[in-house]
């Protein structure tokens, strides 16, 4: 649209248009572009705003020409005009701006929520492993990559898309990677993974480090066990031995008990043991009852 102020002047106003001028003022201004949703609209606002620069422009440069003379009700019309323009420019320019950067940030924002839902039909442990190896932060920072240098919202869409799809389909490879490698790990060691999330996360071969820290386990529970048992010998070989000392003692009570005449006995005592056990027994009776204690093993 076209259209100009004409304020011509000596000592009085020789032209002016000034009431057409307001009302094709008026009406440019109610044709300007208040939706921003498309790149159509965009492109349409941001031409609306060099035009409304020019026209305001022009506006202040006949009001400029104009101040000679009694004509003062003329230019503050047109003033009051140029600043409608002027107005009407900056609330577009930043308008269009504010809305570009909204469009912008509900395209990334709904590329990366669906980037994220791409991780939730894993086992807890693989989305566990996924989420750090592909976090919100590291999400979003590639989608907001992807929108620079786009001059339109369709161009911008279009790549924040191509972004979000390449990002699902690498979610997709590593999480089929991590559940493989977190089956490899048996349910029964499992404590012997508290590193489970690196090792299934990491390139290392895994197959290796899960037969050592197995043997190494079993290697540990065969020492517990030995031990274990040999504590048990240990013991029982104690009881035994208090059991003959307690039998001895008890017939060298009752024999001081008595007045018969003492006579000289031969006790055989049957013993089941080692030879280290029976050595050790003998010597214990040989302390109480004199050197001719002797040990015979029977077979």
């Amino acid at each position: 649209m076209e259209f100009g102020l004409i304020l011509s002047t000596e000592s009085k106003v020789l032209a002016c248009n000034i009431k057409d001028f307001k009302a094709q003022a008026e009406k440019f201004l109610s044709t300007i572009t208040s939706t921003f949703e498309t790149d159509e609209d965009f492109g349409k606002a941001k031409e609306e705003v060099k035009l409304l620069k020019e026209v305001e422009d022009r506006t202040r440069e006949a009001i400029k020409n104009a101040h000679q003379g009694d004509i003062q009700e003329l230019i503050e019309q047109a003033e009051e005009i140029a600043e409608q323009f002027r107005q009407k420019r900056l609330f577009l320019d930043k308008t269009v701006k504010t809305r570009e950067v909204e469009i912008k940030t509900e395209i990334v924002s709904k590329a990366l929520n669906e980037a994220i839902r791409s991780m939730s039909g894993y086992e807890n442990d693989v989305a566990i492993a996924l989420s750090c190896k592909f976090s919100r932060n590291a999400i979003k920072s590639r989608l907001e990559e992807a929108t620079k240098r786009r001059s339109t919202i369709a161009t911008l869409e279009k790549a924040v898309n191509a972004e979000k799809t390449l990002i699902i389909s690498e979610i997709s490879s590593e999480g089929a990677r991590i559940a493989e490698r977190r089956k490899m790990i048996p349910i029964h060691y499992e404590h012997l993974f508290k590193d489970w999330q690196s090792l299934i996360s990491g390139e290392q071969d895994l197959a290796p480090i899960i037969s050592e820290r197995i043997a190494e386990e079993e290697k540990r529970e065969a020492e517990a066990q030995a031990k274990a048992q040999a504590n048990i010998e240990t013991i029982q070989a104690q009881e035994k031995q208090s059991s003959v000392k307690s039998a001895v003692e008890k017939t060298q009570e009752s024999t001081t008990r008595t007045n018969e005449p003492v006579f000289e006995f031969l006790v055989k005592i049957p013993f089941t043991g080692t030879t280290n056990e029976a050595v050790a027994f003998a010597r214990e009776i040989k302390a109480k009852y004199g050197d001719q204690v002797q040990l015979t093993k029977i077979k």
